[in-house]
């Protein structure tokens, strides 16, 4: 099978998604100003698109308009919770963190529809929760952040929002494989909208911002939200879904790399340990659940 641009546009959105938690520690915007500025601004940015994805393949079914609509308030949760997080245990921590989904995703599926764990599961939970404890930063000398317990339990948290984002939105590629814009679309407008409610219930909505928050803010629904997803919903059907798993990693040790060449984070030896630990734990995982797919085709 000729691979052709699927890892590159995998691997340019993974890259893409990785800059967003140091981009929105530079915007230094409350967490539901940046979650609603960066759906605003990857709304407009799709807008165009999504125009002429309607011109040429006709409108979605209602299904999938309901699923990417719910698919959008658990992104905008997890948007709202991860702002908190990135804050607490650093850009890069929360980054890694927040890829428990791998994890949380099977046991989303396991809650809703009964279907059982794959053992592989059940065995690698003590390890993660252990990995996790580490990366987090809840034992050993002072870690990078100013709170990480909350930070932790938040990550994970807007980790379980990803995985319900998955959940309603894995159907659409399947319903509708020409719409991806669609789904990235109805999403963001559904996140925002989320965000604004918060906002106007709570602290508000941050409008007199510095020029270098909203230069900030714009990079991140162009390169974390509307090109990073675009590129990687592309990418991904283009690909054997072990080789995918393992190019996804890429944003979570991209976002550590640039919290430590940017903003000086620089995290403790236990640390590093407990985010290679997590990594690889994910990504067998993956993997794994990838061959299991394989085997029964």
């Amino acid at each position: 099978m000729r691979l052709g641009f699927g890892p590159a546009a995998v691997v340019l959105g993974a890259l893409s998604l990785s800059a967003s938690s140091v981009l929105i520690v530079l915007a230094g915007t409350s967490s539901v100003t940046t979650a609603f500025w960066r759906c605003f601004f990857a709304v407009v940015l799709l807008a165009p698109l999504l125009v002429r994805e309607i011109r040429r393949h006709g409108r979605p079914d209602g299904r999938t308009v309901v699923s990417g609509l719910l698919a959008g308030l658990c992104l905008g949760a997890d948007f709202l919770m991860w702002n908190i997080s990135i804050g607490d245990v650093g850009a890069g921590i929360s980054t890694v963190l927040v890829n428990m989904q791998v994890v949380l995703f099977p046991l989303l599926v396991r809650f809703v529809t009964g279907v059982r764990l794959p053992r592989r599961f059940v065995v690698a939970l003590p390890v993660l929760l252990a990995s996790v404890t580490l990366a987090g930063g809840l034992v050993g000398p002072t870690p990078v952040g100013e709170n990480p317990l909350r930070g932790t339990v938040l990550a994970l948290a807007a980790a379980l929002g990803y995985s319900g984002y998955l959940y309603f939105n894995r159907g659409s590629g399947v319903r509708s494989p020409r719409h991806f814009v669609t789904p990235v679309f109805l999403a963001s407008a559904s996140a925002g909208a989320l965000a604004a409610v918060v906002g106007v219930m709570t602290s508000g909505i941050g409008v007199d911002l510095p020029i270098r928050a909203w230069i900030a803010l714009a990079f991140v629904a162009l390169t974390g939200q509307a090109l990073g997803w675009l590129l990687i919903g592309w990418g991904l059907p283009r690909l054997a879904p072990a080789l995918s798993s393992a190019l996804l990693l890429l944003q979570p040790i991209g976002a550590e790399l640039l919290a430590i060449a940017v903003l000086g984070q620089i995290p403790t030896a236990l640390q590093v340990t407990g985010c290679v630990l997590v990594l690889v734990t994910v990504w067998l995982l993956a993997r794994g659940g990838a061959e299991r797919t394989a085997s029964r085709a």
